[in-house]
C-alpha cells in the first residue's frame, strides 16, 4: 500500500489532521479496554467491532501488528451544532469515505464508536458477524488510548468552540 494513496484519501476524505507511526508507537491501555466493560456507550456485547466480541487484548495486538506503519487522523466536529448533525454520524461518514476510497487496499481502519456495517449488528441477535472482513473495530474498544496517543503527537484534541477530534487509525504495511 502506497502511503501516498493513503494520504490522498485522508485529504479527499475531508479529514483534519494526520500523523504517520509506527504500530510500535500506538499506546495501549487495558484501563481503556476495561472501561468498555462499564458499558457507557452502550455497546458493550452488542456490537462486534467493540469489547467483548472485538478479543482479547492479546488478539487485538496480533491483528494491529501484521502492520507495521499508521497513520492517526482526526476528524474534528462541533458537539454543539445548531443545524442538527450527529457528531459520530459526521465521524461515520468521513469513516466510511475512507474505505472506499482505500477499497481492495491491504488496509485495516479502526474508528470512533462501534461497527456500523449493518443497520443492526448480528451480535445483538446471538449470530454471527455477517461480514467478519468488513468489521470496523473501536479504537478505544481494542484498548488503544487515543487521547494520550494524541497528546504524545501534538495534533488537536480540543479544538475549542465546543469543537473537538476524533480519532480513525488506518494500519497499513509499505
Amino acid at each position: 500500500m502506497s502511503r501516498e494513496k493513503i494520504i490522498s484519501a485522508i485529504s479527499e476524505a475531508g479529514c483534519d489532521e494526520y500523523r504517520e507511526i509506527a504500530t510500535g508507537d500506538i499506546v495501549f491501555s487495558r484501563e481503556v479496554l476495561e472501561q468498555c466493560s462499564r458499558n457507557t456507550c452502550g455497546n458493550y456485547g452488542r456490537n462486534y467491532g467493540c469489547p467483548p466480541h472485538s478479543g482479547s487484548i492479546e488478539e487485538i495486538k496480533a491483528r494491529i501488528f501484521r502492520y507495521s506503519k499508521a497513520f492517526l487522523v482526526s476528524k474534528i466536529v462541533s458537539l454543539v451544532s445548531g443545524n442538527g448533525d450527529d457528531p459520530l454520524k459526521i465521524v461515520d461518514k468521513t469513516i466510511k469515505k475512507l474505505r472506499s476510497f482505500l477499497a481492495n487496499s491491504d488496509v485495516l481502519i479502526l474508528g470512533a464508536g462501534p461497527c456500523t456495517k449493518c443497520r443492526v449488528c448480528a451480535a445483538v441477535e446471538g449470530k454471527p458477524c455477517r461480514f467478519p472482513g468488513e468489521i470496523q473495530y473501536s479504537l478505544e474498544g481494542s484498548g488503544i488510548d487515543v487521547v494520550r496517543m494524541s497528546l504524545n503527537l501534538k495534533m488537536t484534541y480540543n479544538a475549542g468552540g465546543g469543537r473537538v477530534a476524533f480519532f480513525i487509525l488506518i494500519l497499513y504495511n509499505e
